[in-house]
């Protein structure tokens, strides 16, 4: 172990780890192929170990020390490669492979820990540690930035190695011909850039002080590199901000369109806040880079982001929300029916979900009017793209606005035609949301949309008149073609369902789901159900008979039994169905792994 000052000590090896000890306690920086017994580090009493990505290179040993019981924190953005390594592994294919995120290249044993979430703060003795996105390298690549002593210490992991100098870049290709790791690369500089720390701590080489020509030369290299692969320069992202009114901003190049309303007291409140990178929504799955924010009371004067209110679940409208909840402990309001999704998205099989479990603050019933600080939102949940979205209705500076969410895209105005952008049955989209939206518009009779997509555009009556003869058709069309007693049998594929979808398990266990079936018809119906569980699991009551009256839910409680010895990766649940004495099929499942 090599001292670099009086504060950090560090290991070369397959990577660089660093050292940091406090009160005879020491906090780890990535391990590489270290062990906890080490010659190396002999004698360090590691209490805790921050990993800055997957790789085994950076990673190797983190199994050994969270066996040893070190507190092994991990990106959360990457947890799934340390936590299902051994799956991912397994279900890794080879053929028509288009993505360089290879499984088997991190951790050999699955390994469970503390989360690093983006923007957070973590404490580890006096220690406070800034959790800093650095995609580029990986999608999920995380800097610890630390002060220990008045100097600020940067590990970046493999953002850079040296100076104007990589490790690796091949990795940095995340799928088949992208330039998305790359353009992360350039973005993760402009976050070194802004924040300065005094030394760098690289993932592989030896730390070194900061200077703007070590990040500049790299960051040169990368942009001439850019410019030769699309024939154009490289154009860093920034949050454009969009005035609508005296109290109503819009950020019109976000991923999904962001709204504000500020009470020109400093004090906001969002309806939506997705991705806002420079870089492809693919680019940063389920990872939300803050450029919006430092320049929020530049542009706006907000100083504190108070409620945040969704338009639906869908994550390059929600991504921000963690973030926010970060920097202003913003709280969340919202209908009953999107609330638990948003609180609980692992428990459900449905697309676009943000894998943070968000708590809400405040349940909004359909009639019922939320209150913030002179302004009254109107927030409705109506199906439209998906089953779990909200129609939001207020006035500000005598204009009458209207979030519609991605019901209708906003798209259409900029392309003067009338498209759906966006149509996913798995959303759980009724036949009739589409058709249904024109006439809730002009029941609301708005003089602005706010749109998901296509920003803000002023609300024409003769379009939304000739949207309901569109949208009629739509529907008319898909209740002529769907073969079943009623459309929405053929278009909802969770219908039947069992809640939670997908949980995590060990041998031994007893599962509580609940299994539930809508009916569509407009009568009562008989629902019978056999249950069936694989891998040796078990399931109490094994036949179920539900009757379900119109338009209404049924659900039933089940008991899966896991078995005391693993044979599987995973154990199924399924519900063989027969509704109304036709038999349907293993309609519906859960998952339960180890």
């Amino acid at each position: 172990m090599t001292r670099y000052d009086e504060h950090i000590a560090w290991v070369g090896g397959t990577c660089s780890t660093y050292a940091i000890t406090q009160a005879d306690r020491t906090l780890l920086i990535d391990c590489g192929s270290l062990r906890p017994d080490d010659q190396q580090i002999a004698g360090v009493n590691s209490d805790r170990l921050l990993l800055t990505h997957f790789h085994r290179d950076q990673c190797g040993g983190a199994p050994d020390f969270a066996k040893g019981g070190v507190d092994v924190t991990i990106p959360f953005a990457e947890r799934r490669f340390f936590e299902a390594a051994d799956i991912l592994r397994a279900s890794y294919d080879t053929y028509d492979n288009y993505t360089a995120f290879f499984p088997g290249f991190s951790v050999l044993d699955d390994v469970r820990g503390s989360w690093a979430v983006d923007y957070d703060t973590l404490n580890w003795q006096s220690v406070e540690i800034q959790v800093v996105p650095l995609p580029g390298h990986t999608f999920g690549s995380t800097g610890y930035l630390l002060d220990l002593g008045g100097t600020r210490y940067l590990a970046c992991g493999d953002l850079m190695s040296a100076p104007g100098k990589l490790h690796d870049y091949a990795r940095a290709q995340w799928s088949y011909m992208s330039f998305q790791g790359h353009v992360n690369l350039l973005e993760s500089l402009q976050t070194v850039r802004r924040m300065r720390p005094d030394v760098i701590l690289p993932g592989h080489g030896e730390p070194f002080a900061y200077t703007d020509d070590a990040i500049e030369s790299l960051d040169a290299a990368l942009r001439e590199l850019y410019e030769l692969f699309y024939g154009h320069p490289y154009q860093p992202y920034e949050a454009v901000f969009r005035q609508l009114s005296d109290h109503v901003f819009e950020v019109t190049n976000s991923a999904a369109n962001t709204y504000i309303v500020h009470d020109g007291d400093g004090h906001g409140l969002f309806i939506d806040c997705g991705y806002t990178s420079g870089a492809p929504i693919g680019a940063n799955p389920h990872r939300f880079i803050d450029h919006l924010t430092p320049r929020l009371e530049e542009e706006t004067g907000i100083t504190q982001v108070e409620w945040f209110l969704p338009s639906h679940y869908h994550d390059d409208h929600l991504a921000g929300l963690p973030t926010l909840q970060v920097k202003y402990e913003t709280q969340v309001a919202c209908s009953a029916e999107v609330a638990d999704i948003i609180e609980h998205p692992g428990r459900y099989d449905m697309p676009c979900l943000v894998p943070h479990a968000t708590k809400v603050d405040r349940i909004v019933q359909r009639d019922e009017v939320f209150e913030w600080r002179g302004f009254s939102f109107r927030m409705e949940q109506f199906p439209g793209q998906t089953w779990y979205h909200h129609l939001i209705s207020f006035e500000a500076d005598d204009q009458k606005y209207l979030s519609i969410g991605d019901n209708i895209s906003g798209l259409c105005f900029a392309q003067e035609r009338d498209f759906i952008h966006s149509f996913i049955p798995k959303n759980r989209t009724p036949v009739s949301s589409y058709r249904d939206m024109p006439r809730q518009i002009r029941e609301r009779d708005p003089h602005v949309l706010l749109t998901g997509h296509g920003g803000a555009v002023d609300c024409d009556p003769e379009q939304v008149a000739r949207w309901q003869v569109w949208m009629d058709r739509w529907a008319e069309l898909f209740e002529g073609l769907i073969d079943q007693p009623h459309p929405n049998m053929g278009m909802d594929p969770h219908w039947v369902e069992f809640y939670p979808y997908k949980t995590r398990v060990q041998p031994g266990d007893e599962l509580a789901l609940q299994v539930k079936i809508r009916n569509h018809e407009e009568a009562e119906r008989e629902c019978r159900l056999v249950l069936r569980a694989t891998g040796g699991a078990t399931v109490s009551p094994e036949v179920l008979e539900l009757k379900v009256a119109p338009s209404q839910d049924g659900q039933a409680d089940v008991v899966m039994k896991i078995p005391e010895e693993r044979s599987v990766h995973a154990w199924t649940i399924v519900a063989d169905v027969t509704w109304n004495g036709h038999p349907l099929g293993e309609l519906a499942e859960a998952i339960a792994w180890w």
